[in-house]
């Protein structure tokens, strides 16, 4: 990234928790978990029954603010677009400039489709519900998108990588205002994949627990819209922080399981920081990807500590005992949490956190309550299956 470091301008959410970034934020702040019992399919006979789920009361205020479709992951985003950009003081409709979209997924439209080949329910995909691209059909309708559209699909880093390639389109003038984020939507067939693997807890998340068993999946979207911080300024827009750097890597190590020594975290974090110019005692917060399961938070928790070698261990905390594993959608929803806490100046806790594992003894681990500290940047770093990393930093803005 070269150039100044673009300006968050607005923030968006669905979750959960509810709808809006106000939302998500009170939810992940007083460590209240979302996890509760499956509605829209019959998990009776999993050995779980339990996501974090968007209920039917949260959809039903959906419909006051998007368009139906068939896919609610394109409803969750379109929805989080528009409060992002209102908060950058952006009317969807006259947004005034070349508007990029950098959408990250990890199942997209998949849901759709499992629900229309189930049996006598065969839908053909000259209905359209087989493209890809229409996860964008909603934000299409309520957003003038005059610039680039990527969606990538480079598993659970999938908001990161969206946050990443909307800053390198800022950096390089081909975008005044980059539309990033991911979304997901929980379905049936994903659910009893995540099972296929056993790797869902049987109540909820307990990322970095002695006691971890598993994780809890999530639905939703966040949207982050990033401007350059001259061009924010010459609107009057006051940013809410900066995405001072964005950084990459991968291992081929195993579909499922990082490297043990996490050397493509290590690598990207390290990464961050050199672009960020900033030292390890900088991060006042490491907003883990911490998914609870015992095969992946220890290798976090020691790659963290391996990229951060500052004179105290590195904050570390990870949202999905609140939030769940919102897949698509995690690392986003994480990206929005990030900014609130730059802007709160409080350090979410680790809400399940009942004993720490030894294996995650590397790092300072918040306990469930959270607390109060001076942060100046937040890192985030996001895996995905098949060995992808995607790290990102936020930082104070001047003045704030």
């Amino acid at each position: 990234m070269t150039g100044p470091a673009p300006a968050v301008v607005g923030i968006g959410a669905v979750s959960a928790a509810g709808l809006g970034a106000d939302a998500l934020w009170d939810a992940v702040a007083c460590g209240t978990s979302t996890a509760r019992r499956i509605d829209r399919f019959d998990a009776s006979g999993y050995p779980t029954d339990r996501a974090s789920e968007i209920g039917e009361d949260l959809l039903g205020k959906l419909d006051a603010e998007v368009p139906g479709h068939p896919s609610l992951a394109a409803r969750y985003l379109a929805a989080a677009a528009i409060e992002a950009l209102g908060h950058a003081g952006v009317d969807p409709a006259r947004p005034g400039g070349r508007v990029g979209l950098f959408v990250g997924t990890v199942m997209g439209v998949r849901p759709v489709l499992d629900r229309g080949i189930r049996p006598g329910r065969l839908v053909t995909t000259s209905t359209g519900w087989g493209r890809p691209a229409g996860l964008l059909d909603v934000l299409h309708e309520v957003v003038d998108v005059t610039g680039p559209v990527v969606l990538p699909a480079p598993g659970c880093s999938a908001g990161n990588t969206a946050l990443a390639l909307g800053a390198a389109a800022i950096a390089a003038g081909e975008v005044d205002l980059a539309v990033c984020g991911g979304t997901e939507e929980l379905s049936h067939e994903v659910f009893a994949l995540f099972t296929s693997l056993r790797s869902l807890a049987p109540d909820v998340a307990r990322p970095f627990d002695a006691d971890r068993c598993g994780t809890m999946l999530g639905e939703g979207a966040a949207v982050v819209v990033l401007e350059h911080p001259g061009r924010a300024a010459a609107r009057g827009v006051r940013p809410m922080a900066s995405l001072a750097g964005t950084a990459w890597s991968a291992e081929a190590h195993h579909m499922t399981i990082p490297r043990p020594d996490g050397a493509a975290l290590v690598a990207s974090a390290r990464e961050c920081l050199r672009r960020a110019r900033l030292t390890p005692d900088q991060v006042g917060w490491v907003c883990a990807h911490g998914t609870g399961t015992p095969a992946s938070d220890g290798i976090e928790a020691g790659a963290i500590a391996a990229a951060l070698p500052g004179t105290r261990r590195p904050v570390v905390s990870s949202v999905k005992g609140v939030l769940g594993h919102a897949a698509g959608a995690a690392a986003a929803l994480e990206a929005v949490v990030a900014v609130r806490a730059l802007q709160h100046q409080f350090v979410p806790g680790n809400a399940t956190l009942r004993r720490a594992a030894p294996d995650c003894a590397g790092v300072d681990l918040v306990p469930a309550a959270g607390r109060r500290a001076r942060i100046d940047a937040v890192l985030s770093p996001a895996l995905g299956f098949g060995g992808g990393v995607c790290t990102v930093l936020f930082a104070r803005s001047a003045g704030r």
